[in-house]
């Protein structure tokens, strides 16, 4: 390879034949590489490919290299810090027992003095502090919050067949010197390669402009001044040393493969006009069917629109109508409580044993119906008001219904155990109402247990799974058999006289549960308990 006082580089290659040498020369100036790597070419592309390799193989392998350095020298420090621990604290046990301060100083200065060693924190036991009567710590070194490795070791005596601890070594180690190291390695890497990279590059672009990209201009030149509506030109040739019939490389299939080519394209474009002429009229008709289904569209969402302004009317219907007839209702209920409790206060005396338990009756009837209006009301309500979507503390709210439940039933003992921090986002009055119903139903179904618990908590899925939250009781429970009715307005698996309640509880927290986007089933047996698992789905925090 030559360089010439005018700036050009020729590349010469000799190669032996049966009549002798034969000399190739190629001179690349001005008019050379320079006007490939103006345009946005094969060989400026191929450049960029071979450093981008280059440069990914590269930093692969430095980052693996950097890696086992950083691994030996982390390990390096491990040992050292091994060695600190075997061979050092014999003697810093003895001078702690002893009370030599001034030893100990000396024992952690040697050890500050290691290699990548920061700081060394000696803090002496209670006792030992107590009867040395000075400091109850003795440190060299800076301290640094964030150290990277810190070792911490007791320091055992052994005093009389026993094992006395006098207090613990702290040993800070920093990584500032191996990260250095690592730096300049790097740096040193990077550079190399890149100039390797550079050069191998550039003369693999010169390799491909020779034997391929200047014979591709040639051929993308032909192609465009290509054509087929006027005479057929004549065949395509490269500049080149003609081939033998068997020793034709890719270029010269390419020239044969286009003037093969050229000879069909004007049969090809005779054809191709028909073709365009049909599709001309089934573009026309494609247009019209377009039209069509655009109506069509626009009719189904008139349609939707429309069925959507009346459910919106339809909801609004029906909790004007539960309204409605929850407060309809209360008014023949309070007639009916007042009359009887009218007729208790003025003719009790007169009404017997027998007539004040039918009194009874017939006032604890009016104060569940009470009860079932105000379930209702709260079912209706559950389904229709707005979600307010913020970040619950549900610990502590469930601590507060808890609290509440004992001030209630002061007289029971019930060992409660929640969950501490647990939080999600969601409607805080709905998910309040949803822990005071379950809550209050795990009180409840605990009052024959001989030792009642009740527990709130989360229980974690497995990969890509929602978190569960659940209420758990080791009350009276239920058989699975009827689990189907747990969740249905005004079912009850108990009798009424042995639980209270509407049996509207458990429908109303399926329909907050489900407006979150969640889900929530339960698993019981008789006189075992209950457990129910609920999810706030896409909420949990």
């Amino acid at each position: 390879m030559d360089f010439a006082s005018e700036g050009k580089i020729s590349f010469r290659w000799q190669r032996c034949a049966r009549g002798g040498a034969v000399a190739f020369e190629t001179v690349i100036g001005d008019e050379g590489l320079a006007p490939i790597i103006r345009r946005r070419g094969i060989g400026l592309r191929l450049i960029g490919y071979i450093v981008l390799f280059s440069s990914c193989v590269t930093l692969g392998l430095t980052l693996l290299q950097l890696y086992m350095d950083y691994r030996r020298d982390v390990g390096a420090i491990e040992r050292r810090l091994d060695e600190v621990r075997t061979s050092t604290l014999g003697s810093l046990a003895g001078s702690l027992w002893q009370m030599d301060l001034d030893q100990v100083r000396l024992l952690i200065g040697g050890i500050l003095r290691l290699p990548d060693i920061r700081a060394v924190t000696v803090r002496l036991e209670a006792e030992a502090a107590a009867g040395a009567a000075r400091e109850t710590e003795v440190a060299v070194g800076r301290h640094r919050a964030d150290a990277p490795m810190v070792r911490s070791y007791p320091v055992i005596y052994r005093f009389q067949g026993r094992d006395l601890k006098l207090g613990t070594v702290t040993i800070e180690a920093t990584l500032d010197e191996v990260y250095q190291r690592l730096w300049d390695k790097t740096l040193l890497i990077l550079v190399s390669q890149g100039v390797k990279t550079f050069l191998v590059a550039l003369f693999t672009l010169f390799i491909v402009w020779k034997l391929v990209t200047r014979h591709l201009a040639t051929i993308a030149n032909f192609v465009g001044q290509f054509d087929i509506r006027r005479s057929r030109p004549p065949p395509l040739e490269l500049e080149r040393r003609r081939r033998r019939p068997g020793d034709e490389d890719e270029l010269d299939q390419v020239v044969g493969a286009f003037n093969g080519l050229a000879g069909s394209l004007e049969t090809v474009y005779r054809e191709l006009q028909a073709v365009n002429t049909e599709l001309a009229a089934d573009n026309h008709a494609r247009r019209l069917a377009e039209q069509e289904v655009q109506q069509l569209n626009a009719q189904l969402e008139q349609r939707v629109r429309q069925r959507t302004l009346e459910l919106e009317a339809a909801n609004r219907e029906l909790g004007a109508f539960a309204y409605s007839v929850s407060h309809d209702l209360r008014a023949p209920v309070r007639r009916i409580e007042g009359f009887s409790r009218i007729l208790e206060e003025d003719c009790g005396e007169r009404l017997g044993g027998e007539g004040r338990h039918t009194l009874a009756r017939i006032r604890a009837g009016v104060q569940d119906m009470g009860e079932m209006i105000d379930s209702f009301l709260r079912l209706s309500r559950s389904t229709r008001q707005e979600l307010t979507l913020e970040p619950v503390d549900l610990s502590a709210m469930a601590a507060t219904v808890v609290a509440r439940l004992r001030e209630k039933d002061p007289a029971r003992a019930v060992a409660v155990d929640i969950q501490p921090g647990l939080k999600a986002a969601a409607d805080r009055r709905l998910v309040k109402l949803v822990l005071e119903n379950l809550l209050d139903n795990a009180w409840k179904y605990t009052r024959r247990a001989a030792a009642p618990a009740i527990a709130f908590g989360r229980r974690e899925g497995g990969e890509g799974a929602v978190p569960e939250y659940f209420v758990r009781d080791n009350g009276a429970g239920f058989d699975m058999a009827f689990s189907g009715r747990l969740f249905s307005p005004f079912q009850r698996l108990h009798a009424a006289e042995d639980y209270e309640g509407s049996g509207i509880g458990l429908a109303t927290v399926q329909r907050i549960i489900a407006r979150h986007g969640g889900t929530i089933r339960a698993e019981a047996g008789v006189g075992t308990g209950a457990t129910f698992f609920f999810t706030l789905e896409a909420k949990d925090a």
